[in-house]
């Protein structure tokens, strides 16, 4: 399941960072950050999903927002026609600017969303839909409560990501190091060293459902009120995090 940490700092001249660990099947094809939706325009652009067709997090330069979601682990019953992809609640987010609106008729949901007033968690857990702002701070958000101590990748690392060095501003374009994310990106290493299957793993392997998922890439956002930056990097099976972040650190990782 994906994890996600946001940091939200009113007063810097980027109020909100995030770095996310996507997860998902190994097979499942996939696009890096692009405008993949041109009846969006040019100012939108995530990771797309090919299969269907939406995003696990989007981003907006005009106005600059952020949407990423993550799954929930609660398994409802399909609405009749079926579920509705999660994909398209980021894409929604960034354009409208709120949370969604009902019915719910995808599976379940964390959205973090963000713009530069402030960052929002809402959520579906099949039941219920909540929503509500996320105080300055480091939160870390995965597939329950927002900062749930219950998780045991929440429990070990949030408090090292609340005590490494705070982002001050976008990521490093590629072969320009680290820059103000050394912090972050040392912890993210760090967690790294443990096997995927560790239940207090960032980077990790979980079967969901019959099927495995991975953490297959790890996001970089950074917004301000003018402007949103995006990183992204992949990350392979064969190769450490150590490797990917450094190869990106000296410009020769894909996109």
């Amino acid at each position: 399941m994906c994890t996600v940490v946001v940091s939200l700092d009113p007063d810097a001249a980027w109020p909100v960072v995030l770095l996310g660990l996507r997860d998902e099947q190994p097979g499942r094809p996939w696009d890096p950050p692009g405008a993949w939706w041109p009846e969006l325009g040019e100012h939108v652009q995530g990771l797309r999903d090919r299969e269907a067709g939406g995003a696990w997090l989007a981003t907006s330069s005009a106005p600059p927002r952020l949407a990423v979601v993550l799954n929930r682990r609660e398994q409802p019953e399909p609405p009749e026609g079926g579920f509705t992809t999660r994909g398209a609640l980021p894409l929604q987010a960034v354009v409208e600017g709120a949370p969604p609106r009902g019915p719910h008729t995808s599976r379940t949901y964390n959205l973090v969303t963000a713009d530069a007033h402030g960052v929002l968690h809402a959520s579906w857990d099949g039941r219920g839909a909540a929503a509500a702002p996320l105080a300055p701070g480091v939160h870390v958000v995965t597939h329950g409560a927002v900062d749930d101590d219950r998780v045991p990748r929440v429990a070990r690392w949030a408090p090292r990501f609340r005590a490494a060095p705070r982002p001050s501003g976008p990521p490093p374009a590629p072969g320009e190091g680290e820059g103000s994310w050394r912090g972050w990106l040392d912890v993210l290493r760090e967690s790294a060293l443990l096997p995927v299957t560790d239940e207090a793993a960032i980077v990790r392997a979980d079967a969901v459902g019959g099927a495995v998922l991975r953490s297959l890439s790890v996001s970089l956002v950074a917004l301000s009120p003018t402007a949103v930056a995006h990183v992204h990097v992949r990350l392979d099976p064969d190769r450490s995090v150590a490797h990917a972040l450094a190869d990106r650190s000296l410009g020769g990782a894909r996109p």
